[in-house]
């Protein structure tokens, strides 16, 4: 357009400079035909402009509306999980994917507000039936289903499967993903951890004797496939191996070891993560307790918890999750009752708790580590009780105070109760995984724990039930064995409360 308004300008001042000098040298006659000429050619040079103008502009006007469209073209949006959760000690394990959403249109359900446009875009209805925050679902869990999305799932409610499917097992087939045109799917292999957490290990005594006589591929034998697409496994193994250890049966005044074959079942088990707060781990001093820690890390396992001198065994473990965030261990004994914690400098063992030097490590880690996720353990002192003691109690909510979001027992051969404080789980005691007690009803229950761990925090925590067998060897709980574990550990008064 600029070009052709130059030529313009120029065959005009062309033309009005011509008019003049024939005005000048011409007779009358033919000053007006000169004139009459010019004028035409003129105006047909105007038009011309005029037409080229406004064709140009057109071809502007196309393609500014071209880039304002650019602009104002939505952000590619990621793929959102929706979930619809309940509380635990609900028998309600799966809901199809139809009854969800007429009971959602029919407000018969609750939605969180932060995931209400979501899930009502999902439904394709509007759900009036809003709860604003978390915490408020906490006293209508029991008998009521809420839903949310992956962003504001926390452990406290269990998530149902939808058409028989777990977004956790089969991320790929979950019908309850909010996905507009052109968003990119969730990826789930890049941004969600599963950690898997067991209670106490010790093969000794007859479980080493089962070992001895069918092997230690026996002992995990049927709990083995839950470990083998975990991205993190935890062992809390309290006995050391001993090149001279002779497995017996039960005997009052026997201090407890291990084969060094043996610990074949948790490179089997795919541990990666150690802990070292147990009580045993020294029956058999300092050296037994130097060769099984340099195993461990030769076999590229990490521990926490414990180590060859205090300062080690009070070193926090840190590792980088899937998605980039960082979860650290710390872990204690709580008593040290058989002289079995590191002291000083060259004194190996378990990391003795202290309640200020506790405080101070989890602030660290939170205020200047930026730590986004700690699991705090502590070995406390015994109970043959589901129910934890008053100082256990005490411990535990210290630990959620200073800044732990998670909290277990690893003491416990008897599995004790679950609770959620503040919105963070405790796990007072799992039980026993991997030892021969089979004595009485209460140290044959227990639990292992696959833990959910998305954007820095815990999204879900799902228990898988055992039972110590006769073999002394750990089974997969029958539904009944299960049902009555769930009904010790999943007390009203603790789940449903904030």
């Amino acid at each position: 357009m600029a070009t052709n308004s130059y030529l313009f300008v120029i065959l005009a001042n062309c033309t009005i400079k011509f008019i003049m000098k024939a005005t000048s040298f011409t007779n009358s006659s033919l000053i007006h035909h000169r004139l009459y000429v010019y004028l035409l050619f003129f105006f047909s040079l105007g038009a011309f402009a005029c037409q080229t103008s406004q064709g140009e502009t057109k071809d502007k006007t196309n393609t500014d509306t071209s880039k304002t469209a650019q602009i104002n073209k939505p952000v590619n949006e990621v793929a959102t999980p929706l979930f619809v959760v309940t509380g635990y000690s609900r028998e309600l394990a799966n809901i199809s994917q139809d009854s969800l959403s007429q009971l959602y249109c029919a407000g018969k359900v609750y939605v969180l507000a932060p995931a209400k446009a979501k899930a009502d875009r999902f439904f394709k209805c509007t759900n009036g039936k809003t709860l604003p925050d978390l915490k408020a679902f906490a006293k209508l869990a029991k008998n009521a289903l809420m839903v949310t999305d992956i962003d504001h799932l926390i452990a406290q409610y269990k998530a149902l499967n939808v058409n028989g499917t777990s977004f956790f097992e089969a991320p790929t087939k979950y019908p309850l993903i909010d996905q507009s045109e052109g968003s990119t799917p969730f990826d789930y292999a890049k941004k969600v951890t599963k950690f898997t957490l067991t209670g106490v290990t010790a093969i000794t005594r007859n479980t080493g004797l089962a070992a001895d006589a069918k092997g230690p591929d026996f002992l995990i034998e049927k709990v083995k496939h839950h470990f083998q697409n975990s991205d993190l496994v935890h062992i809390s193994n309290e006995v050391s191996f001993d090149p001279k250890c002779v497995y017996i049966k039960y005997d009052p005044r026997y201090k407890f070891c291990t084969k060094e074959r043996d610990f074949k079942t948790l490179i089997d088990l795919n541990t990666d993560i150690v802990e070292l707060t147990g009580n045993h781990n020294k029956d058999f001093g300092s050296t037994p307790y130097k060769l099984t820690y340099d195993w461990y890390k030769k076999n590229g396992m990490k521990t926490f918890g414990g180590g060859l001198n205090e300062q080690q065994a009070n070193t926090p473990l840190i590792i980088d999750l899937k998605d980039g965030k960082k979860m650290a261990f710390i872990g204690y004994n709580q008593a040290c009752p058989i002289g079995e914690c590191a002291q000083g400098t060259t004194k190996s063992g378990a990391n003795r708790y202290n309640r200020e030097k506790a405080r101070k490590l989890l602030q660290d880690l939170k205020q200047n580590k930026k730590i986004d996720i700690v699991f705090a353990s502590v070995q406390f002192t015994e109970v043959d009780s589901y129910k934890p003691h008053s100082k256990q109690i005490k411990i535990s909510y210290d630990l959620l105070n200073f800044g732990a979001d998670v909290v277990y027992g690893s003491q416990a051969h008897q599995v004790q109760e679950i609770e959620f404080y503040k919105g963070k789980p405790l796990f007072h005691g799992l039980g026993n995984f991997l030892f021969d007690q089979i004595h009485r009803v209460g140290v044959r229950r227990g639990y292992f724990l696959h833990h959910y761990i998305y954007g820095g925090k815990v999204v879900q925590s799902v228990p898988v039930y055992t039972w110590i067998s006769n073999e002394r060897r750990p089974v997969i709980a029958t539904k009944a064995q299960a049902d009555a574990i769930k009904k010790l550990i999943f007390p009203d008064r603790l789940i449903y409360k904030w």
